[in-house]
């Protein structure tokens, strides 16, 4: 697909997100928010130019923020209007001289539009589909004038929107005087030309109030925690919270939950908040023969103080016995009673050595854990 090209609309003044300098202009997780919007489109090699619609008075900020950027493709900037509408429409006419065969519009705001949310718009794009929107369903219940709604009817529309060249710019110029439009796609509307909708995404938000700019986040945490079989045969084997009455336990200061250890030191990485051995000392009485599900409890707690979420767990417990699968299931409902999150999130699976090491040899149990979570600044 040749001569397609993107317009980011980036004149807006950003009233509604206060301050003294335009929202697509500061800065969101070390990165400036036009910058952000721009990087997608420039991973796709069928994308033969971009350019940005600016504030005049911010030329010098913009040509700062892209100066170290080599890629030809990004067009000079152009000065904006005083309404979104006025600025696409000059965004348009500025690139008619380049005879696009098409051209996704995009609003900076929208800084986090995930890569696999533009193949899909690139891939509707056909000469019977002359317009493609990207739209969501709404999550909340939805009234208009007053009135309840079906929000199964209701879909969200999302940018960057797709056209055929000469059709938007033709219906830009088109109702020049009017202006009256929330978006592109509302032109083809009000032309009577049929629009192609496919799945946006809900990573895809807009940036639009102060609160907007507190970023989400994922870090990741490694655990591991290895522990031997006591010599006394009346100590009992405790795994991922659940008691295994069929084996002889693990030595430990607490109950040796060696899988639940590994877990909390996953999260405790992840969070950046040092070892097991940090938070439950075993230099401290308190924590002797303790149930490790208490571990959780103190990560789940941590957890909500620093506003995050766990988005998933794997873990790999290694031994020659007991055999995990019999047990993975219970495991899964303890961890994540405790943790108060999903089942479905946690994976739980069992290997052996093939009679190497310490663990082939039946000493003890190793267990490894990561763990993905999710945090707002």
């Amino acid at each position: 697909m040749a001569g397609i090209y993107v317009i980011i609309a980036a004149a807006g003044t950003g009233r509604r997100c206060g301050g003294f300098i335009p929202k697509q202009f500061r800065v969101i997780g070390g990165e400036a928010v036009v910058k952000l919007a721009v990087q997608p489109f420039l991973q796709f090699s069928c994308i033969s130019g971009l350019v940005c619609v600016i504030p005049d008075s911010f030329r010098e900020v913009y040509d700062g923020i892209f100066r170290e950027y080599s890629d030809r493709r990004i067009l000079p900037p152009i000065c904006g209007g005083l309404s979104r509408f006025d600025s696409v429409r000059r965004g348009l006419n500025h690139l008619a001289e380049h005879a696009p065969e098409y051209v996704l519009i995009h609003d900076a705001a929208r800084a986090f539009c995930p890569s696999s949310m533009i193949e899909r718009i690139l891939e509707a794009v056909r000469p019977e589909a002359r317009a493609v929107v990207p739209v969501i369903k709404s999550a909340d219940s939805v009234r208009v004038a007053g009135k309840a709604v079906d929000r199964s009817h209701v879909d969200l529309v999302q940018t960057p929107q797709a056209f055929d060249f000469k059709l938007i710019h033709g219906l830009y110029n088109r109702f020049e005087e009017s202006q009256e439009f929330s978006d592109d796609s509302a032109l083809c509307d009000a032309a009577g030309i049929p629009i192609t909708m496919v799945d946006g995404d809900r990573e895809n938000r807009k940036i639009t109030f102060q609160e907007d700019f507190k970023i989400t986040g994922i870090r990741t945490g490694f655990g591991f925690d290895a522990h031997r079989f006591s010599t006394d045969t009346s100590r009992k084997l405790y795994l991922m919270g659940i008691c295994i009455d069929k084996h002889t336990g693990l030595e430990g200061y607490s109950d040796a939950d060696v899988g639940i250890h590994s877990i909390v030191d996953a999260i405790l990485g992840a969070m950046g908040s040092g070892s097991i051995g940090n938070h439950f000392p075993s230099s401290s009485d308190k924590w002797k023969a303790a149930n490790s599900k208490l571990f959780l409890l103190h990560c789940r707690d941590l957890l909500k103080q620093s506003n995050s979420v766990i988005n998933n767990i794997d873990v790999t417990i290694v031994c020659e016995f007991p055999r995990i699968d019999d047990y993975v299931d219970s495991m899964k409902r303890e961890v994540s009673k405790y943790l108060e999150i999903r089942e479905d999130a946690i994976n739980i699976k069992g290997k052996t050595t093939e009679g190497m090491g310490f663990t082939g040899r039946q000493e003890g149990i190793a267990v490894y854990s990561v763990v993905i979570i999710t945090y707002r600044e």
